[in-house]
């Protein structure tokens, strides 16, 4: 709002319904007189119709009151001057107006996330810390910090390598973490070959080949 403009309208002599929009228009600018109320707002703060807004936009702009700037897509951007010096134009008659469409906008996109749909491991992916009390959690708190970042480097490559996609690749590392001590190595040949024939189901698992 200017209340500087608005002082300057109000003591311009113009019919009612050019005066109204004038100051209407006044209410809408900054100090340099720049507003871009869309007629909406115009017709509300107006109480008066659209044809009747429109005309009077035409009187107050033939009488240099207003310079109007129609900037398609975005509307009008109006600059409110009011003149003392110059004899107001009568009311113009209303016009008909054409609805004209606007050009037509970008389409919003209808690229959606879905959170059940599996993507590849993010070059930036780090593992969040487990919930407390959870058999992950003892697992890795058990870990020296070496054996941390090599079950994560393992992880890491492991998928990569593989090119698998996982809904939640958070999940996917717990698992990794609960079957860690199932690739823990063993003590005697029966449990080596144990080992390593679940390691290949908890692999087959993890890279959703396996049930």
């Amino acid at each position: 709002m200017s209340i500087k403009l608005m002082t300057a309208v109000w003591e311009i002599d113009l019919p009612a319904s050019d005066k109204l929009v004038l100051l209407a228009l006044a209410d809408c600018a900054n100090d340099e007189g720049g507003c871009w109320p869309s007629m909406a707002t115009l017709v509300k703060k107006c109480s008066k119709g659209e044809r009747t807004i429109q005309a009077s936009i035409k009187s107050l702009v033939d009488s240099g009151h207003i310079t109007r700037d129609e900037r398609p897509g975005k509307g009008c951007f109006y600059t409110v001057h009011p003149r003392n010096n110059c004899t107001p134009a009568k009311s113009a008659p209303p016009q008909k107006l054409t609805k004209t469409p606007a050009k037509s906008a970008d389409k919003p996109s209808r690229t959606t996330t879905d959170k059940n749909t599996k993507r590849a491991l993010p070059k930036d992916w780090k593992p969040e810390q487990f919930g407390v009390g959870s058999q992950s959690r003892e697992i890795v708190d058990s870990w020296s910090p070496k054996e941390l970042d090599g079950q994560i480097e393992h992880f890491i490559k492991h998928h990569r390598g593989k090119g698998n996609r996982f809904v939640d690749w958070q999940d996917a590392w717990g698992t990794w973490v609960l079957n860690s001590r199932r690739w823990a190595r063993p003590t005697t040949i029966g449990e080596r070959r144990s080992a390593a024939n679940d390691g290949s189901s908890m692999l087959a698992h993890l890279s959703g080949q396996g049930p």
